[in-house]
């Protein structure tokens, strides 16, 4: 699909979940369970919560696109904001990861495509800001705080020692 001045909001909202997808495939291919647990500082996130980061976020939104998250709320409480401290042995295998996901991207286009105009202008069910806010800027905004997070992937890919896979 390209996009037009004609695009849709959920036309564009499918583009962008697939980019997503894209940057996601590309950065973490060959990326093994030991390496998606490496941190560039100690501080800071490996790959692994990262990937279930996202994933946890779009638990959070896909009833609101008549679906069920894929994960229940303890496997959610490893990925939320703030949680990056738990020990290695707690974090899913990195495979399972990866298959969530794929398993939020069908149900997540499954949902935009079936959302009206009314639905997407139709109140948020939440804001992560706290202002107001419709399903369609959530969404939107869920793409670019995905972007966000999988651009980090990229820099993680290459402290393994791995090669950028964007180029």
């Amino acid at each position: 699909m390209i996009a037009t001045l004609n695009t849709t909001l959920a036309e564009t909202l499918t583009i962008q979940y697939g980019m997503n997808l894209f940057i996601l495939l590309r950065n973490t291919e060959g990326i093994t369970h030991e390496e998606s647990l490496v941190r560039a500082v100690e501080t800071g996130n490996h790959i692994n919560w990262i990937v279930g980061h996202v994933i946890a976020t779009r638990c959070a939104v896909l009833p609101s696109l008549h679906h069920e998250p894929v994960w229940g709320d303890d496997t959610l409480r490893l990925y939320r904001r703030g949680s990056g401290d738990a020990a290695d042995a707690d974090y899913l295998p990195f495979d399972q990861l990866v298959s969530a996901f794929h398993t939020t991207q069908e149900r997540i286009l499954a949902g935009i495509a079936m959302l009206t105009d009314e639905e997407l202008a139709a109140p948020a069910p939440f804001s992560p800001g706290g202002g107001p806010e419709t399903l369609g800027s959530l969404l939107t905004k869920s793409t670019v705080h995905e972007g966000y997070h999988l651009g980090q992937t990229g820099i993680l890919r290459r402290v393994t020692g791995k090669p950028g896979a964007i180029k």
